[in-house]
C-alpha cells in the first residue's frame, strides 16, 4: 500500500499498482486512422498552414565572371601612373593618400569627367585597401588585362631580331615583377606565362614590383610551358634556357633572332620537359663566393646581353646594306 508522510498507510486508498501492459500490435479503441499532424495525405492540402511553397530558385549562372574577376587592384606610382596612360578607359576608382593627390590631378580630372569614385584617405585606411604598406600613396581598381593565349605568339611569330621571354615555373610575384621590369626595360617583345585559363598569376605585388613593366611588355599565358615552346621552335625561334649547371657562358654561346629566353623555378631550376625544348643553355659566370643569381636578376644580365648582340647585329645589317 501507499505510505503517507511518516511510514503510516493510507487507509483510504486501496489501488494497487498496475501491471506492466503487453505490447500489443492491435490498434487501441481510441486510436482511429486519422494520419498525425505533422503528415498530410499524399496529394492533399494542408488547412491548417498559410505557409505557401517556396518558389524555385534560378540555377547559379557560372558563366557569369565573379566581381573578382571583373576587377584588379594595382598600387604604386609608377604602376597606376603606367595603367592611366596606357588605358584610362579601364579605370574603375582611385585612392590617394592625404597630400600625395595633386601629382594626380589628371587621373582626377579623368574621374570628374566620367562620374567615377575617387578617394582621400589617410595611411593606414589606404594601407587597408591596398592590402599592403607599399602603396607609395595611390591605389587603382582597374579593370584586369586579359593574357593573350601562347598560340596566338606562335601563330603571329616574333619581328626580326626581337627578344621574348618564357617563365618556366618561376612562381614568387616579386620576381615575375623584377623580370617583366627588366624586359620593358630592354624592349622585350613578349612575356609567356604559365598558367590555366582560370589561374590569376599576376598579382598586385607583381605589377608594382614591374614598375609600369606590365603596361609596356605583351603578356602571354600557355597552359602548358614545354608544349609552347616546342610550338615556337617549330616556327624557327631560337631557344635559349637559363641554368647554373651549364657549362656554357652566356658570352660565349652563339646565338640567333628571334629568341625566346627561357628562365626556371627559383629552386629546381628549368624542368626536364624544358630543357629538351630548348636549343642551348647558359649560365651567367661569376666570382663563385655565392651558388647563384636570383632568377630575377640573371634574366637581366642575359636580357642585357641580348640586347648588346642585338644592337651589334642591327648595326652590322645597316653598314652592309650601306646604311
Amino acid at each position: 500500500m501507499d505510505k503517507k508522510p511518516g511510514g503510516a498507510a493510507r487507509p483510504w486508498s486501496a489501488k494497487k499498482p498496475e501491471a506492466p501492459r503487453a505490447w500489443s500490435d492491435k490498434k487501441k479503441p481510441w486510436s482511429s486512422d486519422r494520419p498525425a499532424m505533422d503528415k498530410k495525405p499524399e496529394g492533399a492540402a494542408r488547412p491548417w498552414s498559410e505557409e505557401k511553397p517556396e518558389a524555385p530558385r534560378a540555377a547559379p549562372d557560372n558563366n557569369r565572371p565573379r566581381l573578382k574577376d571583373e576587377e584588379f587592384l594595382i598600387y604604386g606610382r609608377n604602376a597606376c601612373q603606367s595603367v592611366f596612360q596606357k588605358r584610362p578607359e579601364d579605370l574603375l576608382r582611385v585612392y590617394f593618400q592625404e597630400g600625395r593627390s595633386s601629382e594626380f590631378k589628371d587621373v582626377k580630372k579623368w574621374c570628374s569627367a566620367r562620374k567615377l569614385p575617387y578617394r582621400e584617405l589617410d595611411n593606414d585606411s589606404l594601407n587597408k585597401v591596398a592590402a599592403s604598406v607599399h602603396h607609395e600613396g595611390v591605389v587603382m581598381v582597374v579593370r584586369p588585362m586579359k593574357l593573350l593565349p601562347v598560340r596566338t605568339l606562335v601563330r603571329q611569330g616574333l619581328p626580326e631580331g626581337a627578344v621574348a621571354v618564357a617563365l618556366d615555373g618561376v612562381e614568387n610575384p616579386h620576381n615575375i615583377g623584377a623580370i617583366m621590369r627588366s624586359a620593358a626595360y630592354f624592349g622585350v617583345a613578349g612575356l609567356i606565362l604559365e598558367a590555366t585559363e582560370d589561374q590569376r598569376v599576376l598579382s598586385p605585388s607583381a605589377v608594382r614590383m614591374a614598375e609600369g613593366g606590365l603596361e609596356n611588355v605583351p603578356c602571354y599565358q600557355a597552359g602548358d610551358m614545354p608544349s609552347a615552346l616546342r610550338d615556337l621552335r617549330g616556327e624557327g625561334l631560337f631557344v635559349l634556357g637559363a641554368d647554373i649547371n651549364s657549362s656554357i657562358s652566356i658570352y660565349d654561346q652563339p646565338l640567333r633572332f628571334p629568341c625566346v629566353v627561357v628562365l626556371g623555378n627559383e629552386r629546381e631550376g628549368l624542368s626536364e620537359r624544358a630543357r629538351k625544348r630548348c636549343d642551348a643553355i647558359v649560365h651567367v659566370p661569376g666570382s663563385g663566393n655565392v651558388e647563384s643569381l636570383n632568377v630575377s636578376v640573371a634574366g637581366g644580365v642575359i636580357l642585357s646581353e641580348l640586347f648588346r648582340r642585338r644592337g651589334k647585329a642591327a648595326a652590322l645589317a645597316d653598314k652592309k646594306n650601306g646604311g
